[in-house]
């Protein structure tokens, strides 16, 4: 037990470092998934003297992850460092850690991780509805984004509203920063413009991180209640 929390202890805060580096940069180092994977190896042995688990499943488990995440590299144009971070979780754990009781199991950790990724990414909205409701500011954008003045443009933020045809315009899908278009939107009188941040999926692995560990995997949760 006490190897297990460690390991996913040492994994939160290397998903935290990453998240915070890809936020500010764009650029993670990858001196942080060798430091997983170098952490990973002893606790991996002192973890199986203690209480051995099967290595076949262990060898298979990491042998599909890789695969996978090769697969969503160089077909879906998925992250590097995604990839990497999904490769290094099924290192570092090649069985499902158990640290509650009321966790529900997947098969595979790495891709409990990153399903559960992918059904948290969309609570975003609701982060984002919260925020702008709280302010008043009503818009169909107010689930994907938030207002910021016209000349304080945060980096790494798209553009949800532009001149097109001498009138503003709205959507839901932004438009990667131009200073063309904000010079528009300030000849129309535009002083807020709607903007969304451009986020790093490492940063949604984090919270589907947390999930997994705690909550589960929730598809194996959400099939176990209906049948």
């Amino acid at each position: 037990m006490l190897v297990e929390i460690a390991k996913v202890l040492v994994t939160l805060a290397i998903f935290v470092k990453a998240s915070v580096e890809d936020l500010r940069t764009r650029e993670i180092d990858d001196k942080l998934w060798l430091l997983m994977i170098a952490l990973a190896i002893p606790l991996n042995i002192i973890q199986y003297f203690q209480e051995p688990f099967n290595l076949i499943f262990a060898v298979v488990q990491f042998v599909f992850i890789f695969i996978l995440a090769n697969v969503m590299f160089y077909l879906l144009n998925f992250g590097g460092a995604d990839c990497k971070a999904l490769i290094c979780l099924s290192v570092m754990f090649p069985i499902y850690p158990k640290i509650f009781e009321f966790t529900v199991k997947g098969f595979i950790f790495a891709l409990s991780v990153l399903t559960d990724s992918v059904i948290v990414a969309p609570l975003i909205a609701l982060y984002f509805f919260l925020r702008n409701a709280l302010k008043g500011d009503f818009a169909k954008t107010m689930f994907v984004g938030y207002k910021v003045k016209v000349d304080e443009i945060p980096k790494f933020h798209n553009l949800l509203e532009w001149v097109e045809n001498g009138r503003i315009v709205r959507s839901l899908r932004g438009i990667e920063f131009d200073e063309s278009k904000v010079k528009e939107l300030k000849k129309g009188g535009v002083k807020e413009v709607w903007v969304t941040p451009a986020l790093p999926f490492i940063v949604f692995m984090t919270f589907g991180f947390v999930v997994a560990v705690t909550v589960g995997d929730l598809i194996f949760l959400i099939l176990s209640r209906i049948t």
